[in-house]
């Protein structure tokens, strides 16, 4: 009876010495936090059904959320080879600005509707619509970067641990 090879998977990850991982951390912290920040930017739409009740209908978030997700799929295509050409942390800085551009439009825009005599005459689904697919255009962008700068710094073996907390 033969014994089968230890699974390749099973090795323990490697040690690193104590000035990596503090390098690690300092580089990937700012990173990882902004893309925290990204990804509840991506929320912002829910925020907006709830608290604009029936201004915005169930169809009408159902056609943005639609707009910005098949944004945000094809976006990759595009995206992905810019992160890289240009690198990941320019990436995750012009996702981030874009995303943050966006979600003001959105903000700014639904102020100016609800200063209106009539709110429900805006052109809420089409200008939430744009704006939506713009922040998931930016969403990309910072989810390919945080990829492209975490594989440099974390072994096959940590991916999924620390920083998929």
């Amino acid at each position: 009876m033969s014994s089968a090879a230890p699974a390749a998977n099973s090795a323990p990850a490697p040690e690193h010495s104590p000035e990596y991982r503090r390098r690690r951390f300092f580089n990937w912290f700012p990173l990882g936090l902004t893309y925290a920040l990204l990804y509840m930017g991506r929320y912002n739409l829910t925020v907006s059904k709830t608290a604009l009740g029936d201004l915005m209908s169930k169809a009408d978030f159902g056609t943005i959320f639609g707009v910005g997700a098949w944004v945000y799929a094809v976006a990759f295509l595009v995206n992905g080879p810019l992160t890289d050409k240009i690198g990941g942390k320019k990436a995750m800085l012009i996702g981030a600005a874009g995303a943050a551009a966006a979600n003001a439009g959105m903000g700014l825009y639904i102020s100016h509707v609800l200063a209106l005599p009539d709110p429900k005459a805006a052109p809420l689904v089409l200008v939430f619509s744009v704006l939506y697919g713009v922040n998931m255009y930016f969403q990309s962008y910072g989810a390919v970067a945080i990829v492209k700068v975490n594989a440099h710094w974390f072994h096959v073996r940590e991916r999924g641990t620390f920083s998929g907390i």
